[in-house]
């Protein structure tokens, strides 16, 4: 995106003798109305941008009724307007009629009011579905009032009239006379003994009085500055990600939503709102479930799915994983004055402060000043489009100079799908949502999961994002296709979150089936080896082609649609389990943690353990592996105290640190690479006659290389190496110039005989005891960056006799057994911690290109792996 793509096109500009201070939009009925110091709510029209209704709040003769509007909101169906502000009041306004028409009509319609002194009123928001209105004010205090229009209407027909002398400006506190954002003061009132009584609302207007056990006093330790509102895929994933009940038994009087406030302690709370309909009417409850700390001052929040995005003072954006309350990136405006109001669509992230609007996409920041003296409010909102082939998307903004200015941000999404059914699907809960075995059926969920840039290596901000989204997304269809739980599982350290499901079987004597799956994937690489986009799955030829379609989308997705398909047939005999982790590819940190903790949540009880992670030996021949040799991958770093030096100047006169590392490096092997690691090779046995002859089927039988031999076989399969991988140095890379510090990656594959432990202590003591005895002062550093317990599994069980079985009725031909050279962190920390064995059954061939550029998989081995798999979970 280019920096002059990055700004938005001006539309029309409005002005006012004071500040804008709140915005809302009214997209469906082409209203815009804004809320400004003086009192007043503007309301223009979309179609012509005129200004067509200036509303006057309170009374001209009790000045102290006139007050800044600091917030506005609406209800989802547009019927109504919300306000409040410094007056310590909500207005309730029904707004009918059309622009187009000329028949626009606001009419205030209600004024709610706390019975207690709130001070102002910051923020203000609708929860739609329990006709719910919450408040968040200066006095830290949160208030609701529920079942407002049920409220109302008994107000009506009871004829009560309405007491105005209740109202806060009656209630005179000087405590809350507070500073405005343009930092005067309210307008002192005179002595309520010399106040007449004065009839300051409309006719028709309706006082509301907010219950007193609907103030929860102390919400926050500061003012709340912001209300945010959760979208209901959100709010479904917070009732513990059960699945909705689909026999009809469900209560159908219960409904859920969720908030997220904020304010001047830091703190982003969530809190559920639930209602239920009994014989004694409609009652609304809410909790607070969890909480996450900003360090700083929160000014304002927005949530795009499933992301809370809090704008801060400093000028700080922090973003949170609203599924397991984990910060995932902090991004800086480059300004220190404070995020007031931040909006966000489709991942453009519009940060607002003193210094103007501040875009972060994709790793990218992009600053422009609208010349809008202070900015105080900013929305994003979808205008219809006249043609009707997408909506656009705009950036409504106020500020202190009295401008608002609507922008046209289409040009910034050109390449961007715009349409809002894309965002819809994404955020909606579908009731049921079929899982066929048919391809097309699978092509849709595995497009969607292969569009995800899960890239878990780094700390690229979007890849993160994206990771996070997928994670929810898999969360989220889990609970689509029938799992009786669905829910994401934090990882202690801050890594990507670990997916959780389970499918109930119909079964007596049911077992439990763990499947074990990853989302991540490594990097693409070099694009232009590609011939097609890697995150767009792209089918050719009869082949997948995208990055993570052998390893491990595509497999998963047979999985997914195999077990989901029985569950929906009601043919589902034994119990599923899913844990689809998002760091495999990095060494699975703290996924043996997230197993421990949570190991009640998975169940203690599990028969099998089953996962595809790997190809075939070959093109023709599937294959089911029984073994992974281990890995050990380590950095040895010697570096001095010295800066990097000139050869000329300082050659032969110190010890150099790259010559100390090559030194005890190459004491690692000797000429015919035997490793001298201390106890390397001791555990090892011979190959057992029984491997032997599977090696040798395999050779007799699979399509190898012409020159790979039994001998190269059993090495890569069965024999423990050490392979430098990488080397680095400091400085310029100059051939002059001495590095003051070099680096070697070590790769050190291991077999099951041999202990990760053991090894790893031996080659830290030998490397630490070779580098004593050189006449050196540089520093030695060995870093563990990950590592693998290698895996052997029973051939003869009865899992692999099943697959065997399956995989021969279905391919015509018997699977060959087979182990591997590389390694697969998970599978030995799944055994371990549930104690039961691992069976892999690979899809792909040996030409899937996994890990390379053009990643492929060949639907036939798809689409099998679905029915093979459908076939064997209840056989088990």
């Amino acid at each position: 995106m280019s920096m002059s793509s990055s700004m938005p096109e001006l539309i029309h500009r409005w002005n006012h003798t004071f500040s804008i201070l709140s915005i809302v939009s009214f997209p469906n009925k082409k209203l815009l109305f804004a809320g400004t110091q003086d009192s007043k709510i503007l309301v223009f029209d979309l179609p012509n941008y005129n200004l067509i209704k200036t509303i006057k709040l309170g009374s001209s003769l009790e000045t102290n009724t006139r007050s800044s509007v600091l917030c506005l909101t609406r209800s989802d169906d547009e019927k109504y307007l919300f306000s409040a502000g410094a007056d310590s009041l909500v207005r309730i306004w029904s707004i009918n009629g059309s622009p187009l028409e000329n028949t626009v009509s606001v009419e205030e319609v209600a004024t709610v009011y706390s019975v207690t002194d709130i001070g102002d009123i910051f923020s203000i928001i609708y929860l739609n579905s329990l006709q719910t209105l919450v408040l968040g004010c200066q006095n830290a205090s949160l208030l609701y009032l529920d079942n407002i229009f049920e409220r109302l209407k008994c107000k009506l027909k009871s004829k009560e009239d309405n007491n105005e002398n209740r109202l806060p400006h009656r209630r005179y506190d000087k405590f809350f006379d507070s500073l405005g954002p343009m930092g005067s003061t309210t307008p002192s009132q005179e002595s309520l003994a010399t106040t007449p009584e004065i009839k300051t609302f409309q006719k028709n207007n309706t006082i509301l009085e907010i219950p007193s056990e609907n103030i929860i006093k102390y919400a926050h330790n500061g003012f709340i500055y912001s209300l945010c509102k959760m979208c209901t895929s959100l709010n479904c994933q917070f009732d513990h990600g059960r699945s909705p009940v689909r026999d009809g038994t469900q209560n159908k009087n219960k409904f859920t939503e969720c908030i997220v406030s904020a304010g001047g302690d830091g703190i982003s709370k969530i809190w559920k709102f639930e209602s239920i309909t009994d014989k004694n009417g409609t009652k609304v409850t809410i909790t607070n479930n969890d909480e996450m700390d900003n360090d700083d001052s929160v000014l304002s929040q927005a949530i795009e799915f499933p992301f809370l995005y809090c704008g801060l003072s400093g000028g700080l954006v922090k973003i949170w994983d609203l599924n397991t309350k984990q910060l995932v990136s902090t991004l800086d405006t480059g300004d220190k004055s404070d995020v007031i109001s931040i909006s966000v669509y489709m991942d453009h992230i519009f940060a607002v402060n003193a210094s103007g609007i501040t875009l972060f996409y994709q790793n990218q920041i992009h600053h422009w000043d609208p010349n809008q003296g202070k900015m105080l409010s900013s929305e994003i909102f979808e205008r219809k489009s006249k043609i009707g082939i997408h909506n656009s998307p705009s950036l409504l903004t106020g500020g202190n100079d009295g401008s608002l200015t609507l922008w046209d941000l289409s040009h910034i999404f050109q390449n961007t799908i715009l349409s809002s059914s894309k965002m819809e699907r994404s955020n909606s809960w579908a009731t049921y949502q079929p899982a066929g075995l048919n391809s097309e059926e699978m092509l849709s969920t595995l497009r969607e999961l292969i569009s995800y840039e899960t890239v878990s290596q780094g700390y690229d901000t979007q890849q993160q994002l994206a990771s996070r989204r997928c994670a929810t997304y898999l969360q989220q269809l889990l609970i689509n296709f029938g799992a009786s739980v669905s829910q994401l599982l934090p990882v202690m350290s801050g890594g990507n979150p670990v997916v959780f499901a389970r499918f109930n079987g119909n079964g007596k004597n049911k077992k439990r089936i763990l499947w074990y799956g990853h989302y991540d994937v490594i990097p693409v690489g070099d694009p232009e080896r590609w011939t097609t986009d890697p995150f767009v799955l792209t089918c050719e030829n009869g082949y997948l082609k995208g990055r993570g379609v052998s390893d491990n989308k595509g497999p998963l997705v047979s999985a997914l649609h195999s077990v989901a398909n029985l569950f929906q047939n009601d043919e589902l005999i034994n119990d599923v389990v899913f844990l689809i982790e998002g760091s495999e590819e990095i060494g699975s940190p703290g996924f043996a943690e997230v197993c421990q903790k949570y190991k009640e949540v998975i169940g203690d009880k599990i028969d099998w353990i089953f996962l595809s992670n790997s190809t075939w030996v070959d093109e023709e021949h599937p294959c089911l592996n029984y073994g992974l040799r281990g890995v050990i991958n380590a950095q040895v770093r010697v570096w001095s105290d010295q800066p990097d030096r000139h050869s000329g100047v300082n050659g032969g006169v110190f010890r150099e640190p790259t010559t100390d590392l090559i030194n005890i490096i190459s004491k690692l092997q000797n000429d015919e690479g035997h490793v001298h690691i201390p106890n390397f090779y001791s555990p090892l046995k011979p190959l057992c006659d029984i491997d032997y002859g599977r090696f040798v089927e395999i050779t007799k039988t699979a399509n190898l290389d012409e020159n790979k031999t039994i001998d190269e076989l059993i090495t890569n399969w069965t024999k423990p190496s050490l392979s430098i991988t990488t080397m680095k140095m400091s400085g310029p890379g100059n051939i002059t110039v001495i590095p003051k510090s070099a680096s070697i990656g070590l790769s050190i594959r291991l077999v099951p005989e041999q202990s990760v432990d053991d090894v790893k202590k031996d080659l830290i003591n030998y490397l630490k005891e070779s580098f004593a005895k050189l006449p050196t002062k540089n520093q030695l550093e060995i870093t563990i960056l990950n590592e693998a317990e290698p895996w052997l599994g029973d051939p003869t069980n009865h899992a692999y006799q099943i697959l065997k079985q399956e995989i021969a009725s279905t391919w015509g031909m018997e699977p060959l057994f087979v182990r591997e050279g590389g390694s697969i962190p998970g599978i030995r920390t799944l055994e371990r911690a549930f104690q039961a064995p691992a069976v892999q059954i690979p899809c792909g061939q040996s030409t899937d290109n996994a890990h390379l550029n053009n990643e492929n998989l060949r639907i036939k081995n798809w689409t099998k792996m679905a029915e093979i798999l459908s076939k064997v979970f209840n056989q088990l």
